[in-house]
C-alpha cells in the first residue's frame, strides 16, 4: 500500500530554460511569434507543476554570459546558459511560414513550429517535436506543442488533450501580436497601448492584464493597478506574483488591512524573506504585534540585509526597545554609512525617544520576489517522490 501511495504523487518538479523560438522565415514581421511561443509553453509547463523562467530572470543569464538576445545560439551556448541558471532542461527551437500562392497578408501563412529539447541533468539531446498548421490557429498550434512537450517532460502522467486544448485558453491571434509586442517594447507609454489593445481584442486574455497591473504599480497608481490585478485567478501562473503586487499596492494606498491579507496569502504558499518583511511593514502600521516577529523571520532569512535590517530597528524604536532598535541601526550603518535616516533613527535610539515630531521615517518594503528561485531551492532540498 505504501508502495501505491508513493506512485501516486506528483512527479518531481523540473526546472525548464524555455527560450524564444527563432524566425527561420523570410518575415521579419513575425518575428514576435517566437516570443509567444516561448510564452505559452511556459504557462502550460508552469501549470503541471515545473519551474519556469521569467523573461527578466532569462535577460539576466543572457547579460551575465553577454549574449544578445535575438540570436540564434549555438548548443553549446544553450547548455552553458542553461547551467548557469542551474535548469534542468532547455527547450528551444525556430519557426518557419510560408504563403500560400497569390496571397500577400501574413495571416493567410502557414507555421511549422519546431521544439528541441537538451537534457542537462544527462548532457544529451532530448525529444524534437514539430507542429504544422495555419498562422490564425497559433493559439492552438502551441498549446498542442506544450502537451506534445509535456508528454516528454513528464512521461506517464495523465494529461487529457481536451483540458490543454480547451477553448476558454484559446486567444486571438491579434491579442497574442498586441501582448507579445507590448512585452518586446522598451517604451512604457507603448507597453501600456499594446497591453491595453491585448485585452481590448480577447478580454479573457490574463497575461496583459498582469502586465498592466504591473505598470501601474511601477508607477505608482495603486487604486489602477488594484483593479487589473484583482482580476487574475486563482490558479493562472502569476496567481501569487499578483496576489504580493496587490499587497504593494494597497500599503501604498493606505489599505494597510487588505496589505496585510495579500501579504499573509503569498506567505502560506512563498514563505520567503520578502514577503515576511512587507507583512511585517504592514502589520506595523496597523500596530499589530506580529510586527516584530515577521521582520525577524524576514532577517532571520538574510541577516545581512539592510533593509531587514533597519526594519526591525524600527519596531524596536516603536516599542521602546532602545538597545536593540540602536543595535540593528549601526548593522545598516557599518554597510552603508550615508543611509541618513538610518543614523537619524540611531540619534533616537540612542537618546531613548521612541517619537519625533515632523514627518514619520517609513519601514522599506522589497518590491519583487524570486518565485522561481525558491521554488528551485525547494525542489533540491525536497526528496526525490519520484524514487
Amino acid at each position: 500500500m505504501i508502495g501505491v501511495l508513493v506512485l501516486a504523487l506528483p512527479a518531481q518538479p523540473a526546472t525548464v530554460l524555455v527560450l524564444p523560438f527563432h524566425n527561420s522565415s523570410q518575415y521579419a514581421d513575425l518575428n514576435w511569434v517566437g516570443e509567444s511561443i516561448s510564452e505559452t509553453l511556459k504557462g502550460e509547463f508552469d501549470g503541471r507543476n515545473e519551474i519556469v523562467f521569467e523573461r527578466d530572470s532569462v535577460g539576466d543569464g543572457m547579460r551575465r554570459l553577454s549574449l544578445r538576445s535575438g540570436a540564434n545560439f549555438t548548443k553549446a551556448t544553450l547548455i552553458r546558459l542553461g547551467q548557469t541558471l542551474d535548469a534542468d532542461y532547455v527547450c528551444y527551437g525556430t519557426y518557419d511560414a510560408t504563403l500560400p500562392t497569390g496571397a500577400s497578408a501574413l495571416k493567410d501563412s502557414s507555421v511549422r513550429l519546431s521544439a528541441h529539447f537538451i537534457d542537462l541533468r544527462k548532457l544529451h539531446q532530448g525529444q524534437d517535436i514539430t507542429e504544422a498548421g495555419k498562422l490564425v490557429d497559433l493559439s492552438r498550434l502551441e498549446l498542442h506543442l506544450a502537451w506534445e512537450s509535456l508528454k516528454y517532460l513528464q512521461p506517464g502522467q495523465d494529461l487529457p488533450l481536451d483540458r490543454v486544448l480547451a477553448p476558454n485558453k484559446l486567444i486571438r491571434l491579434d491579442a497574442q501580436e498586441s501582448y507579445v509586442r507590448g512585452l518586446l517594447s522598451t517604451n512604457r507609454e507603448q507597453q501600456e497601448k499594446w497591453f491595453a489593445q491585448a485585452v481590448v481584442l480577447d478580454p479573457h486574455f490574463m497575461s496583459p492584464v498582469y502586465e498592466l497591473g504591473k505598470i501601474y504599480v511601477s508607477q505608482k497608481e495603486f487604486r489602477q493597478a488594484l483593479r487589473w490585478l484583482q482580476q487574475i485567478p486563482t490558479g493562472d501562473r502569476h496567481y501569487m506574483e499578483a496576489r504580493f503586487k496587490m499587497g504593494l499596492s494597497a500599503y501604498g494606498a493606505n489599505d494597510y488591512n487588505s496589505a496585510v491579507d495579500y501579504f499573509r496569502e503569498v506567505a502560506k504558499s512563498f514563505p520567503m524573506n520578502e514577503v515576511f518583511n512587507n507583512l511585517g511593514a504592514a502589520e506595523y502600521q496597523m500596530n499589530l504585534p506580529a510586527a516584530v516577529d515577521d521582520f525577524r523571520r524576514a532577517l532571520e532569512g538574510d541577516p545581512n540585509n539592510v533593509t531587514y535590517l533597519f526594519n526591525l530597528g524600527t519596531a524596536f524604536l516603536k516599542n521602546s526597545n532602545f538597545d536593540e532598535a540602536a543595535h540593528q541601526f549601526r548593522a545598516v550603518l557599518d554597510q552603508n554609512p550615508e543611509d541618513t535616516d538610518a543614523a537619524t533613527l540611531l540619534s533616537r535610539s540612542q537618546a531613548h525617544q521612541s517619537s519625533s515630531p515632523g514627518k514619520p521615517i517609513a519601514e522599506r518594503l522589497v518590491p519583487n520576489f524570486d518565485a522561481t528561485a525558491f521554488r528551485q531551492l525547494k525542489a533540491m532540498v525536497q526528496p526525490n517522490r519520484g524514487s
